[in-house]
């Protein structure tokens, strides 16, 4: 006869990569034989998207040095990375999508729309903190990380409007960013609207305290005081409306309708329609 066996921690047994056995009973009838087949726990792994521990979590304690190097299987989510190896730089949490376009990006901002009126006041980033992190990196979550600037090489645009759609606007790549001035280096368009890689991408950049766009004025200034890459000034918004009332109620993001109704977006007809998100997304 044979029987199932397990002689590991109950607890454990059909989580992540522990399985049971079989166990044979010898001719003469005096014992069973060792557990043949079963999957005991082992130290945890972070090249693989096994759970070897079986403790019901996976890749605990890992951090990687870019989202590219999450290992295939893995949802989308939040992973930490470790953006200069053994530099000075501290470690960080990064929502990485692994599923587009081979995966790998890491969500650099994150525009979430409000009726309660919060996300206007979140884009208002001075100067001073242009390098800095706001919120949490998660795709329902107002989200800035403005160092990942300095590391980044490619980038996407995303754009979900109010309907649930969500297009790629934009991809461009750079070689870096100046710190001081906050223009990226070297930037190319490489696909999508080259009215939003103008206005969002290769301009200059505003906060209140700070003019560096090529509009006469300051463009932060004039829009409620939101900080973001300006040409003359914006396609599209991270926290202000393109006409009256400005703040929409504190909403957050807006996009150009004429370049909405362009990608095939849902529009409400006024020159700047809400969306329900902006994202921005780096791989490196």
């Amino acid at each position: 006869s044979q029987d199932v066996c397990y002689s590991g921690r109950p607890e454990t047994l059909n989580r992540g990569a522990c399985r049971s056995g079989v166990r044979v009973c010898d001719e003469e009838g005096n014992g069973y034989g060792p557990c043949a087949g079963q999957v005991l726990p082992t130290p945890e792994r972070c090249d693989t998207a096994e759970d070897e521990d079986c403790d019901g979590a996976v890749n605990q304690g890992c951090t990687y040095a870019r989202c590219g190097d999450v290992p295939r299987g893995l949802p989308s989510g939040v992973f930490t990375l470790d953006v200069d190896g053994p530099g000075p730089e501290p470690e960080l949490d990064a929502y990485c999508d692994l599923e587009t376009d081979g995966g790998g990006w890491a969500l650099l901002y994150n525009s979430v729309g409000s009726e309660a009126g919060k996300t206007l006041q979140f884009w208002e980033i001075p100067y001073a903190e242009r390098l800095g992190t706001r919120g949490e990196p998660a795709l329902g979550q107002n989200f800035y990380r403005g160092s990942l600037y300095a590391v980044g090489r490619e980038y996407r645009d995303e754009i979900e409007d109010l309907e649930g759609n969500v297009e790629e606007v934009m991809r461009a790549t750079a070689e870096g960013i100046d710190a001081g001035t906050m223009k990226l280096v070297r930037p190319t368009h490489t696909a999508g609207s080259a009215d939003i890689y103008v206005a969002h991408f290769f301009s200059g950049w505003s906060s209140h305290d700070r003019d560096a766009d090529p509009h006469p004025g300051n463009c932060a200034l004039e829009h409620q005081n939101v900080t973001q890459h300006y040409a003359q000034c914006w396609e599209y918004n991270l926290g202000a409306d393109g006409d009256a009332p400005f703040d929409d109620g504190g909403w957050g993001p807006h996009l150009a309708t004429h370049i909405a109704e362009r990608l095939g977006l849902a529009s409400d007809g006024s020159p700047s329609t809400r969306v329900r998100r902006i994202s921005r997304w780096t791989r490196w």
